[in-house]
């Protein structure tokens, strides 16, 4: 039921995104199922087959709940700020995200809060070489 929702909302933010920015769904869809495979990994080499499915539930939640607040505040600020800012909070989205998957891999793992980070940064950087090794580099970061 948890994962059924996230999808939609998942689905929902970046078909938003893709209208608006113009991102491709399924690039977006296919960099998420690398992140899961990602933590699904972690736990199977620390052996924690048995926290596979809590552990990627609570991700997805988690991601689900941050999109919603993603999609509230890209609304919102439509009415009042240019798409500078919009990158702005998203990034800051994405860095709170960064933090509670830190969190929740750390509490998983049964290891200090700095190593769950660690390993959600280095996810993260994985997420982005997929995504930019399938997609275009965006203009505004070159210039």
């Amino acid at each position: 039921m948890t994962i059924g929702a996230a999808i939609v909302v998942h689905f929902l933010f970046y078909a938003l995104v893709e209208t608006e920015y113009g991102t491709d769904l399924s690039l977006e869809f296919a960099t998420e199922l690398v992140k899961i495979a990602a933590y699904v990994i972690v736990l199977l080499l620390f052996g924690l087959i048995s926290r596979i499915t809590q552990t990627i539930t609570a991700i997805i939640a988690c991601n689900a709940i941050l999109e919603l607040l993603l999609i509230a505040i890209l609304m919102l600020s439509r009415l009042f700020t240019s798409y500078e800012l919009d990158a702005a909070l998203a990034w800051l989205v994405t860095f709170w995200l960064i933090l509670v998957e830190g969190h929740i891999i750390s509490r998983a793992i049964e290891l200090h809060w700095i190593t769950g980070i660690a390993i959600a940064v280095v996810i993260f950087i994985l997420q982005l070489g997929f995504y930019f090794s399938f997609g275009e580099f965006p203009e505004a970061a070159v210039s």
